[in-house]
């Protein structure tokens, strides 16, 4: 999800104001351990039917660009956890990723992000996934983040 770089990191950064965004990994989506079309692994967040993964990135389309950007890390000789750490890195406005490591294992696996390099190719690749500024699917809003502003008003006459 990119709709913060339109509106909220940039004034956050006009301001000075340090961002720490959370989970860069999409509550596991972009750890790789998902793949589209197979039930996801014992134990895993989507495997317990975790309320929000399930409202939010478990979605076949976000299954799918984390597949794509799995298989760039692999040919970049990277993991999947380190290149979408890095990515969220790489962006001017942020301080630091809150990152959510649970056991050791998963720590370890977020260290190498911290050598990662990413260029300017990886960034239009992404970009080709997910445009800026743009949810990872199209037209998706957030069921715990409603949009209020366009509210139907039932007194009002109809035409």
């Amino acid at each position: 999800d990119r709709l913060a770089e339109v509106e909220q990191l940039p004034a956050a950064g006009h301001c000075g104001i340090g961002v720490a965004p959370y989970s860069p990994l999409a509550r596991g989506v972009l750890s790789g351990k998902y793949d589209p079309g197979a039930a996801p692994p014992e134990g895993s967040r989507a495997a317990r039917n975790d309320v929000r993964i399930m409202q939010t990135e478990w979605r076949p389309e976000s299954l799918e660009i984390a597949r794509k950007v799995a298989e760039r890390a692999k040919a970049k000789g990277t993991s999947t956890v380190a290149f979408a750490i890095a990515w969220v890195m790489r962006n001017k406005y942020v301080t630091a990723p809150i990152v959510g490591a649970r056991t050791e294992e998963q720590w370890d696996a977020y260290v190498p992000a911290l050598d990662a390099v990413l260029d300017a190719e990886d960034e239009a690749f992404i970009d080709s996934l997910v445009p800026p500024g743009h949810a990872s699917t199209p037209g998706y809003t957030d069921p715990a983040y409603p949009i209020e502003g366009r509210q139907a008003r039932s007194t009002l006459p109809h035409p």
